[in-house]
């Protein structure tokens, strides 16, 4: 009984160290409303705004409201989104970008390399690129706001 109630005592201590992202946050930039399944940066911590919805509304770094990880508002919208861990990395494409075709490569302003797996025409000379990491997941590319599927290498 008595190691019972250790195992017991010991879970709800280590449950209870969790992060729990609780209060209010700001979205990192421009926010044009929710695409369902994609992340944003939460300004001035290591954490993404997952949406789980289509929401479109255009706020400059909006404040966010949570209950935990579950998020309330965004600005004055109410929006089906959680929390999760993770972090971006801001960077360009060195030279031009256009689109994407199988195994075409791009130079990234800090030295990795996007290799594209998926085929899409746009252009546009140096886009901003947001390389979202979700803990534990694959890295996620966005080359000028748009998901590109594709590998990175050093």
């Amino acid at each position: 009984m008595k190691k019972l109630l250790i195992l017991l005592f010991s879970m709800l201590i280590s449950f209870n160290s969790l992060p729990v992202y609780a209060g209010t946050y700001q979205i990192d930039g421009e926010f044009s409303g929710c695409d369902y399944n994609k992340y944003y940066p939460i300004y001035g911590y290591n954490a993404l705004l997952k949406c789980e919805e289509y929401n479109y509304f255009y706020e400059y770094m909006p404040e966010v409201r949570t209950d935990g990880r579950e998020v309330i508002t965004i600005g004055d919208e109410r929006v089906e989104a959680t929390l999760v861990d993770g972090q971006i990395t801001r960077t360009n494409v060195s030279d031009e970008f256009e689109g994407c075709d199988w195994d075409k490569r791009y130079n990234l302003d800090n030295g990795l390399i996007f290799v594209c797996s998926t085929y899409s025409y746009s252009y546009s000379y140096r886009p901003e690129v947001l390389i979202v990491t979700p803990s534990g997941r694959n890295p996620i590319v966005y080359i000028d706001g748009e998901e590109y599927d594709g590998t990175l290498y050093r």
